[in-house]
């Protein structure tokens, strides 16, 4: 790997700025082994478990893959049979974490994505005097399966997101072929959607993602890999992105071209290197950068806000949002956010449920709209801000607006001030006001 890279990922865990993204084949230790050693995966565990029961049944076992050998295991015997055997397999007691877990939990990763339907990880970062929250994807689900929640943004308290589902629910599960397939398709499509707040860190950028035990060189895997990059657009954020991974079992042509492969359209560098000794030498180099910078950003989760405003207003909203976002706060704009074929109404309801505040931009513009969406809008947040302590809709007043042409549904709202002429001053206590209120709620 080049030493801009390195400089770049080095820099990203030093502060902070670095999500982890894990793959099926992190080895596990294995209870009774000196000092928890390498041993195979948990994925790897199940695969032999599904393919002695195909063969203990006399039927030939064609793939070598947990994709593969699952979906033969599905098709014999059904999705029932199969999520159920994961589901006990999991629970077996041998396999604990294992060094390379424990090399990870000691980074200050404030989220980790994992593709792993175990929890080896959260006992790593419990061991390692941590407090992770642990959420999943829940591919047959609807949005009630998949509900928001709050992501501390804290090294002390990471999100350990499990992708594929977790084994203590089993119907969460994406194990066979055409569970990849359902899940590409979910992924890409937004149906189920992933968490807006997941969603929104994730494309917050610029920041570094490293990709570790994704068992990139069979092919499926690549896809995989390729698609989230693309979906959850890590290419578009300015972010770094390196995949870790031992290439050594392919041939140089073959070693080649799987690199091509992934610096083609999504740019991901890859580290041709053994897991271990890759961490090694992150540690070294992150001892000799004088170690982690101790974060002084805000604690706790940021504050969720909707911002709802006039279409001539959409320069004002978007300097908002971005002023926002650069302050820790995680905003929602329907020009950032809304997708194409999205319902337009369930969303906008649930995101202004979801919120801690309601924006309206105060305009001349918003006064003129006597038939727009926008004051659907207002009027969802109105019904919103009666069940919450404190205050929830706030306008900001963008210019001077005659007492005749005011909004009488604002007038009981405390209003502030959001002027082109004073943006920097007017946002920062904006902020400050919002914080110091979300303080006062949460007490």
């Amino acid at each position: 790997m080049k030493e801009r890279h390195w400089n770049s990922l080095v820099a990203g865990v030093r502060h902070g700025q670095c999500i982890l993204v894990l793959g099926p084949e992190i080895p596990a230790g294995t209870v009774g082994a000196p000092g928890g050693s390498a041993a195979s995966s948990v994925a790897e565990a199940l695969t032999g478990a599904l393919a002695t029961e195909l063969e203990e049944d006399l039927k030939r076992v064609t793939g070598t893959t947990l994709a593969a050998v699952a979906q033969q295991y599905e098709d014999a015997y059904g999705s029932i049979a199969l999520k159920a055997l994961a589901e006990k397999s999991y629970k077996l007691p041998q396999f604990v974490p294992s060094e390379i877990h424990a090399a990870l939990a000691k980074l200050p990763f404030s989220l980790i994505l994992t593709t792993c339907q175990d929890d080896l990880m959260a006992h790593a970062l419990q061991a390692a005097g941590k407090a992770p929250i642990v959420q999943r994807y829940h591919i047959g689900g609807d949005k009630r399966d998949n509900p928001e929640f709050p992501l501390s943004n804290s090294p002390k308290t990471p999100l350990v997101y499990h992708l594929f589902g977790h084994a203590r629910e089993p119907d969460s599960l994406v194990l066979s072929e055409n569970d990849l397939l359902d899940f590409l398709i979910a992924i890409a499509s937004d149906r189920p959607q992933l968490p807006g707040s997941l969603l929104r860190t994730l494309k917050r950028g610029p920041q570094s993602f490293l990709f570790i035990g994704f068992g990139i060189t069979q092919w499926y895997l690549r896809v995989l890999l390729k698609v989230l990059m693309r979906s959850l657009e890590f290419h578009r954020t300015g972010s770094k992105t390196i995949a870790t991974e031992p290439l050594l079992g392919l041939s140089e042509f073959d070693r080649e071209q799987t690199i091509l492969f992934y610096q083609r359209g999504t740019a991901i560098e890859l580290e041709d290197a053994e897991t271990g000794a890759f961490l090694t030498k992150l540690k070294e180099r992150l001892d000799a950068e004088g170690g982690v910078v101790p974060q002084s950003g805000p604690t706790g989760s940021w504050p969720r806000v909707f911002i709802s405003y006039a279409r001539e207003d959409g320069d004002l909203a978007n300097m908002t949002f971005d002023a926002l976002r650069r302050a820790d706060i995680d905003p929602w704009l329907d020009t950032a956010e809304l997708s194409g074929g999205e319902l337009w109404d369930e969303r906008v309801h649930d995101e202004i449920n979801a919120a801690d505040f309601t924006l309206v931009l105060y305009s001349p513009e918003l006064c003129r709209k006597t038939d727009s969406y926008v004051n659907k809008e207002i009027h969802l947040a109105r019904e919103r801000a009666h069940s919450i302590r404190g205050p929830f809709l706030i306008p900001l007043r963008t210019a001077e607006i005659p007492d005749e042409y005011r909004i009488a549904e604002l007038s009981e709202y405390q209003e502030m001030t959001l002027r082109l002429t004073h943006f920097d001053e007017d946002v920062e206590s904006l902020i400050s006001y919002m914080r110091r209120e979300l303080q006062l709620r949460r007490r």
